[in-house]
């Protein structure tokens, strides 16, 4: 009995968050990993990459000729975790293929990682591409694939060479609809968010959030959260448990994926899903005021203290742990701390001078007081809590940032909505169509700014002027033709590139299309 206590105080809700992090087992999926395992299964969240590796799959698995997918991307997006999934559910079609999973692994201890990949390859020689049938799916990053076409002097790969070139996979220019023997699919040309009409999102990111937090039997995180933190001894002081629980929560879940795609878009980062996963870990584990591997980690909680406890709290730990990771490091240069406007300055000197900043706290976030309720004993009129005093006030400001509460103190950066301007309302848009958004990139790249919108029958009229010695009844007849030919719907078909300019745009539109030139060309 005595040894099952023991065996009870050491289990904690760490050890199962811990799998999230990048140095876990299960941070790093090889291409033959048992999807069988109920844990690896559950973790995989669907993506546009998937749905497209999966088409050229059902294209090809069956072709009498020889097939190459490339699969491109960086370390830690999920190439392997796609793989080993896709093995799993269609075993039948990616058995007909031979899948090399790492292109810089030799499988010679005394020949280089180069060779491999030409023992790999060779069907797709010039010699005998046509000749054989054989199926091969490289795993590959961008910079091998460049520094081996590079070093094929002979020109021995010589088609691969041209498709590589011709699809402009190495400017990373979305994924090509494929040539004949050869395919690819670019991780980097899948973004973790969309944008959309009700502005940015990530059902990404979103699903992996839903992975980790759901409230139902399958969920293993929710499973051992119930099993250990509801009966632990310091669940009332813990700060991993208040970390879930507001990761949990739908408006804090939408805080952090604003943030997150704010922090991307600002600074150009590439988020890998391992990346994802392990940042996940680190603002739920603040490990600067926890101690991993601790014999009896339920006792923890009991050894912060009040300003301890309040830096490992979710809000504090998302923007303030930069020395982590570079993703953390970048999401500290969009702190709602560094807003400054005379409301939020006017509230600091008001929470500054008020000894009753709990029951600010609670007014203003009732649905977040639980953060704090550890804090209640504490009296803010002595002096010496003001180091905490402060503490709080960063939680209390960044937990409004992320819920979107007290937008008077803290308004939206105004300079990132026009980064990302689908998130305007001006003429309620939904963006079906995108052809605006061309007609106004193209009036941009042109220089030019056509105001009138085409009138068909000032055209056909100007026409018929021009062709003085044409009957009524034939310039009817070669008016339709050309209408037929250069119009739909009253438009003009873009049928070289100046008619691009004559697309009609509206307001929306026309803020995509600088955007995107300013990202692109200027």
């Amino acid at each position: 009995m005595e040894v099952q206590n023991v065996s009870n105080n050491q289990k904690c809700f760490v050890s199962m968050l811990s799998r999230l992090r990048e140095s876990s087992k299960e941070a790093v999926v090889s291409s033959d990993a048992d999807f069988n395992d109920p844990y690896t299964m559950y973790m995989h969240v669907d993506r546009p990459v998937q749905d497209r590796f999966v088409s050229i799959l059902n294209e090809t698995y069956d072709s009498k000729q020889s097939e190459l997918i490339l699969i491109c991307g960086s370390v830690g997006d999920g190439k392997s975790h796609m793989l080993s999934y896709c093995k799993s559910m269609y075993p039948d079609k990616m058995d007909k293929f031979y899948v090399h999973n790492d292109s810089t692994a030799s499988l010679y201890v005394d020949k280089p990682a180069s060779y491999t990949l030409k023992q790999v390859l060779e069907d797709f020689s010039d010699d005998r591409i046509e000749k054989s049938n054989g199926k091969v799916i490289l795993a590959i990053n961008l910079g091998t694939l460049s520094n081996f076409l590079e070093a094929d002097e002979n020109n021995k790969f010589g088609k691969l060479k041209s498709y590589v070139e011709n699809s402009g996979i190495l400017n990373e220019k979305i994924d090509d609809k494929g040539e004949n023997h050869f395919h690819c699919v670019n991780f980097a040309d899948y973004h973790l968010y969309e944008l959309t009409s009700n502005g940015v999102v990530s059902s990404y990111i979103q699903g992996i959030l839903n992975k980790i937090t759901d409230k139902n039997k399958i969920n293993p995180f929710y499973n051992d959260f119930c099993q250990t933190c509801e009966k632990c001894q310091s669940k009332g002081l813990c700060p991993i448990k208040v970390n879930y629980e507001l990761i949990s929560d739908k408006k804090i879940q939408k805080g952090i994926i604003c943030t997150l795609i704010e922090t991307i878009v600002k600074n150009k980062l590439i988020v890998s899903t391992r990346t994802l996963l392990n940042m996940t870990y680190e603002v739920l584990v603040d490990e600067r005021n926890w101690t991993c591997g601790s014999l009896e980690p339920r006792k923890e909680p009991e050894r912060l203290t009040s300003l301890s406890y309040c830096k490992s709290l979710l809000p504090n730990v998302l923007f303030e742990k930069k020395e982590s990771s570079e993703v953390l490091n970048a999401v500290g240069s969009i702190d709602p701390m560094q807003i400054r406007n005379e409301n939020i300055d006017d509230f600091f000197v008001f929470y500054i001078n008020s000894n009753n900043i709990l029951q600010l706290f609670k007014n203003n976030l009732p649905d977040y007081f639980r953060q704090i309720e550890r804090l209640s004993y504490i009296d803010f009129s002595d002096r010496s809590t003001y180091t905490l005093k402060i503490e709080i006030l960063k939680l209390f400001v960044r937990t409004c940032w992320l819920t979107g509460i007290r937008r008077d103190l803290l308004p939206e950066d105004k300079t990132y909505e026009e980064l990302v301007p689908f998130k305007t309302k001006v003429d309620n848009n939904k963006y079906e169509d995108f052809s605006g958004v061309v007609g106004a990139f193209s009036q941009i790249m042109s220089g030019t700014n056509i105001k009138k919108k085409l009138d068909l029958e000032a055209i056909k009229n100007k026409i018929h002027e021009k062709m003085e010695d044409c009957t009524n009844e034939d310039f009817e007849i070669l008016f339709q033709i050309i209408g037929n030919m250069y119009f739909e719907e009253g438009k003009l078909l873009p049928v070289n590139v100046k008619a691009l300019n004559y697309i009609e745009f509206n307001i929306s539109q026309r803020q995509v299309a600088e955007y995107l030139y300013g990202i692109f060309i200027h």
